[in-house]
Parts: C-alpha cells; structure tokens; sequence
C-alpha cells in the first residue's frame, strides 16, 4: 500500500462511518446512507483490482461504526451486506464462470438474509414474527430487490469507471 492508497482509504473510511452514522440518527434516510456507505467498499475495485485495500476499508467502518453510531440496526446491516457485498461482488464476477455467477450471488443473499431474520427476531425485534405465507412473500419481494440493486450496483460501478480519474 502506498500512502496515496491509504489516504484515499481513510477518506472513504470517514465518509462510510458520517453515512452510517447520519443514517443512524435520522431515521428515515437509514437504508439509503447504509447502501451509499456499501460503495465505498467497491472504490478500490474499480480501477485496479485493491482487494486488500477494499477488505480494510470494510474492516474498518465496520469496527468504528460499530463503537459510533448509535443505531446498530445499520451497522448490522452494513456489516452483513451493504458493505460486504460489493467484495463479495468482484470476486464471484472475476474467478466464477458467467453462467454460474447470478447462482453464487443469490446463495450469499440468502445465507446473510437468513442470518439477518435470526438476528432481527432473537437480538433487535423478538417480538416480532411472520407467519408461513408472509414469510415466503417476503422472501421472494428480497429477492427480486437484490437482482435490481446487484442491477444496479453494476451500472452504477460502469459510471464510476469511467467518471473518476484513473489515479
């Protein structure tokens, strides 16, 4: 790593932890700063392959949002997913074949979505519960909105490619 790599690190550092953060105290703006904060995991991907620079900027919000934000239901979130994925993302879409990608992409959601319903019913929400029917809807409708955003994180990565400078 050289010290224009770890500058760049901890810049998007800060700004994942003030988005997780802002999200944290404002309610309704939750989602969205959780997803936002999840692309700067993929900044280091874009241009050349940082893999280890995008794992410890992951690392990192991860602890400090832990320790500020004051909501965890983000952080968890963050942790889980939104900031994980986009990892998750460039390395299926690099070493596993095409056909097979959409498959490994959807296996991932699913095991952190089941890891998210245990977590929401036995932590954050245990009175909370849905029944066989709703369950299954709800399932499927979290499907279909993680094919449109790995939809939409890809173009979104295709924009910054070719918007940001090279280095």
């Amino acid at each position: 790593m050289n010290t224009k790599e770890i500058a760049r690190g901890g810049l998007l550092t800060a700004a994942a932890v003030a988005l997780l953060y802002i999200g944290g105290t404002v309610t309704y703006i939750g989602p969205a700063a959780c997803l936002v904060a999840g692309v700067t995991s993929a900044v280091p991907l874009l241009r050349r392959a940082r893999l280890k620079t995008a794992v410890t900027l992951y690392l990192a919000v991860s602890i400090l949002s832990a320790l500020l934000v004051p909501r965890k239901i983000e952080v968890a979130a963050y942790i889980l997913f939104c900031g994980l994925y986009p990892i998750v993302k460039f390395c299926v879409e690099c070493y596993v074949p095409r056909r097979r990608q959409m498959d490994l992409k959807l296996a991932y959601f699913n095991i952190m979505l089941v890891i998210a319903a245990a977590l929401a019913i036995f932590v954050f929400l245990p009175q909370f519960s849905l029944s066989g029917f709703r369950l299954l809807v709800v399932w499927v409708a979290a499907n279909i909105v993680f094919v449109i955003y790995d939809v939409a994180l890809s173009r979104l990565i295709a924009l910054l490619r070719r918007s940001l400078p090279l280095d």
